[in-house]
């Protein structure tokens, strides 16, 4: 769904916007708040994080006590409405974004367990470095065929594009159908044989392996594997402290007492470095009926008013006013010359 914004100055007395920032940042944004909370403490949190989504009608059954809550009581529905549709908003996006981080962070491990030196891969095969190259090449030849026709089927209509670029997709398709194999065979030979060609390109290596490099890089691995993992547990919407109360427990909590290890130091640390918004959540009108777009301008020094109520007919209109604005320009600009 895409959405517009559009920055308009809110024209009101004093008394009236005092009363709408009370019942956005007092009541509604604290409300949503409580929502996300909620919804992450559910019991089927962690299947919906599995799914990668989240059953909207939740959050609106959530809602439902808090209305009656005498923290968030006196709102107008639709408060209450763009309450439930933000933080259904927010969840959708945020279920989506960990469903690919945790395809992601599988992959990764995956590859972990597959990642192995030459001198593991001969010890696990139990054959020779050499023997193991020459299956390497029976198992490159049998895929190598699948991978052109592969390639051939699927770039047939872009013919234009650059030899690299294709190159790069014919090492990639090759790459999937190695990792395919190496889950789908039993053979242990076979599988030392594939983690050797995914390791070095999908190429025979006759070079003898850097054990420094391939320390490196199973190192480098294995960072990326611990990233993922704290952004996953980490990564949680926890919505906007207006107050800074959150903050000023953090700092309380640091002023009193010692970290028990780096983990919780560092986890103290981003409490406090971490900068909530000081804005409160927007509120969501999800309706072009009643809203009023006013525009004005002046034509011939006459000002002239226009109210439409829905945008696609205040487009329309714009578009003919221009119209007739220009040719009356051309008309005054004629008349001027005779």
């Amino acid at each position: 769904m895409s959405q517009i914004t559009i920055q308009c100055r809110l024209v009101a007395s004093e008394s009236s916007r005092q009363q709408l920032w009370k019942l956005i940042a007092e009541l509604n944004t604290p409300l949503i708040n409580e929502l996300l909370r909620q919804v992450n403490q559910h019991p089927e949190f962690e299947t919906w994080r599995q799914k990668g989504k989240h059953p909207t009608k939740i959050v609106k059954e959530l809602c439902k006590p808090l209305k009656v809550d005498p923290r968030f009581i006196g709102q107008p529905g639709r408060f209450y409405a763009s309450a439930i549709a933000l933080v259904n908003y927010i969840y959708k996006s945020w279920f989506a974004l960990m469903k690919r981080s945790q395809f992601q962070l599988e992959g990764k491990i995956r590859w972990l367990e597959m990642l192995k030196s030459d001198v593991e891969l001969v010890e696990n095969s139990g054959v020779s470095l050499d023997s193991l190259r020459t299956k390497a090449a029976e198992v490159l030849a049998e895929f190598a065929p699948l991978n052109t026709a592969e390639t051939q089927s699927t770039n047939g209509k872009k013919a234009k594009k650059r030899k690299k670029a294709q190159n790069s997709d014919s090492d990639r398709s090759l790459s999937k159908n190695l990792f395919k194999a190496y889950g789908n065979t039993e053979d242990n030979l076979t599988r030392c044989a594939i983690s050797y060609l995914l390791k070095n390109g999908c190429k025979i290596n006759d070079k003898e392996e850097d054990a420094k490099k391939f320390a490196q890089r199973r190192r480098k691995l294995q960072i990326q594997i611990e990233r993922l993992r704290e952004q996953l547990e980490a990564r949680i919407p926890k919505g906007r402290d207006l107050t800074d109360a959150k903050w000023l427990e953090s700092l309380l909590l640091v002023t009193h007492n010692v970290p028990e290890n780096e983990a919780k130091a560092k986890f103290w640390q981003d409490s406090l470095l971490k900068k909530s918004s000081k804005l409160p959540f927007p509120i969501g009108y999800e309706s072009n009926t009643d809203m009023t777009w006013f525009l004005q301008f002046n034509l011939y020094n006459i000002a002239i008013n226009l109210r439409f109520f829905c945008l696609w007919i205040y487009i329309d209109y714009l578009i003919v006013i221009l119209f007739l604005h220009d040719a009356l320009q051309n008309e005054k600009e004629w008349l001027h010359n005779l």
